[in-house]
């Protein structure tokens, strides 16, 4: 049985679990970031005491996840700021739907400069087809 999506989301965590992320405790004085990915091939080569075998920890994709119909443009700069501010090649953007302003926008970041918001809806997350976007 598939579940369709609702105009209402009561917790944005599925979400972030969904991608494989970890929600942040707490949604109010977030930043603009929901969760957080952190790949498995970040770990460092060497550990141990003097080598950094925490460094792992800053490789880290942020996500943000929108309960509206239609994301538009102002919902993505402002994630584009916070991928700025926090200095992240990749991020993940999931709402019901993006406006093509919002597309636009996007793949305009992405060109100018270099850093890739995954656009993801709600819709292909439930339909699993998350896995081939994220590999």
């Amino acid at each position: 049985m598939k579940f369709l999506p609702t105009r209402v989301m009561t917790d944005q965590n599925w979400a972030v679990i969904a991608l494989g992320g970890i929600p942040n405790k707490t949604q109010v004085g977030d930043m603009g970031i929901d969760g957080r990915i952190f790949p498995v091939g970040a770990e460092p080569k060497r550990l141990g005491k003097g080598t950094g075998h925490l460094d792992f920890m800053d490789v880290w994709y942020p996500i943000q996840v929108k309960q509206k119909d239609a994301v538009g443009r102002p919902a993505i700069d402002a994630f584009e700021a916070v991928m700025m501010r926090e200095e992240r090649k990749l991020g993940y953007f999931v709402p019901f739907d993006f406006s093509g302003d919002a597309r636009f926008e996007i793949d305009r970041f992405q060109r100018t400069t270099g850093r890739e918001i995954r656009a993801l809806t709600v819709r292909e997350i439930l339909d699993e087809q998350i896995a081939r976007m994220i590999t």
